[in-house]
């Protein structure tokens, strides 16, 4: 559950500081257009996958999904084999699988009380602006389909191009010259509309963090001497 938590608050940083720019342009770019609805929308959820060296990288497979709406926040990571969800709901933090909801871990997480991570969300997005600055627009053929590409630089090493097919992001190209590295992130889906179902969390269902908990601790007491 440590692992979903902390997937969920990498997922959430990322999708705010690839949001973060200050772009100066005589008009707004689409990377700015979209800023601006992200901090103003009531809900949103993001669809990435992430793969490092190419355009579709070893890792495209795994696809991380974030949904926020309100005070609720869902996680979902999916091997292209089964989907996992984290759900944060009343100070606790609920995985289990959708497409088997029969057994289920919680634990409890004061971070995701209060006001949720939306605004934790907000939060970020204030500190990260003025990271990157436009630097121009043109077009690049990728794979044989045309995208409209933004290009922004940190004014030191890094260099990040977002591509879009009309107004939709699909994919940002981040390279760092000093770390001689390149990081491709795909966008699935962008969406500002987010079903009420996927904070649901299971009812009929048998939680098993007690036995998970009993187990650990039988475990580490065999371990350590009396």
């Amino acid at each position: 559950m440590k692992k979903f938590f902390s997937l969920t608050l990498t997922f959430a940083i990322l999708v705010v500081s690839i949001f973060s720019v200050n772009a100066f342009a005589a008009s707004p770019t689409k990377t700015e257009a979209l800023l601006d609805k992200m901090n103003t929308a009531k809900e949103v959820s993001v669809t990435i996958r992430t793969g490092k060296g190419g355009v579709y990288g070893s890792d495209y497979g795994v696809a991380n999904t974030i949904y926020v709406k309100d005070k609720e926040l869902a996680y979902d990571l999916n091997n292209g084999f089964v989907t996992m969800r984290a759900v944060m709901t009343d100070g606790k933090i609920v995985g289990f699988l959708p497409k088997i909801p029969f057994f289920y871990l919680k634990i409890a997480s004061p971070f995701v009380a209060g006001d949720g991570m939306w605004s934790a969300i907000k939060g970020i997005s204030d500190i990260t602006m003025g990271i990157l600055y436009h630097v121009g627009n043109g077009t690049e053929t990728v794979d044989g389909t045309e995208y409209y590409v933004e290009e922004f630089n940190d004014r030191e090493y890094v260099t990040s191009k977002f591509y879009y097919v009309g107004d939709e992001l699909k994919m940002l190209r981040v390279e760092d010259v000093s770390k001689k590295t390149v990081q491709y992130t795909y966008f699935d889906n962008i969406s500002f509309e987010v079903d009420d179902s996927v904070f649901d969390t299971p009812i009929f269902a048998i939680d098993l963090t007690p036995i998970l908990m009993l187990f650990f601790s039988s475990l580490l007491g065999t371990l350590i001497p009396a």
